[in-house]
């Protein structure tokens, strides 16, 4: 990653930081709809970065087909998360945990790749295992005992646990021996 990317990596960090501490002060409504917001925000960015980079540069490469079908994917989960914004609550909250289950398990899987070629994996694995479990208690706290609130507030802990994880990463240092 050059120095640029790893600033804004840190400034995209920081600015979760503040969505989360955000999310602590408004209701617990008001709450879950900034959280599918952001969401909503980041997942389309996502997708429609993957798809231009697909038709400017990755069409040509090996595998630019995988980058062209992740974007697609990021940018239907952003528009669903756009659909569901006028819904109840307990649909937020499901597709939120699902999610995160998602994110948690390709963590805990790509950390054991990682494992198994002898490369750093403790802080992925914690990553990953962290993810799913706070997308069950989100799950448990907002639908079984119907608490809008604590589910807000876990997860505003576990983004302001991810974007500091995110800020540690931005600065550390790189394991790919570049040809100088």
């Amino acid at each position: 990653m050059s120095r640029f990317g790893r600033i804004l990596n840190a400034i995209a960090a920081l600015f979760m930081i503040a969505i989360a501490v955000l999310t602590f002060f408004l209701d617990a409504i008001h709450g879950l709809k900034l959280v599918l917001l952001v969401i909503q925000a980041g997942m389309t960015l996502r997708g429609l970065q993957a798809i231009i980079y697909y038709f400017s540069m990755a069409r040509h490469m090996v595998g630019g087909k995988n980058v062209l079908f992740r974007g697609m994917i990021f940018l239907d989960l952003g528009v669903l998360a756009g659909a569901i914004f006028e819904h109840p609550a307990a649909y937020i909250l499901i597709y939120i945990s699902l999610l995160h289950i998602f994110t948690g398990a390709v963590s805990a899987l790509r950390a054991n790749e990682s494992r198994k070629i002898g490369s750093s994996w403790k802080v992925k694995m914690a990553y990953g295992i962290t993810n799913i479990l706070l997308a069950l208690i989100v799950l448990i706290c907002g639908i079984a005992f119907g608490s809008l609130r604590i589910a807000v507030w876990v997860y505003s802990t576990g983004l302001i646990y991810s974007s500091v994880l995110n800020i540690l990463s931005s600065f550390r240092k790189n394991e790919i021996v570049y040809i100088q």
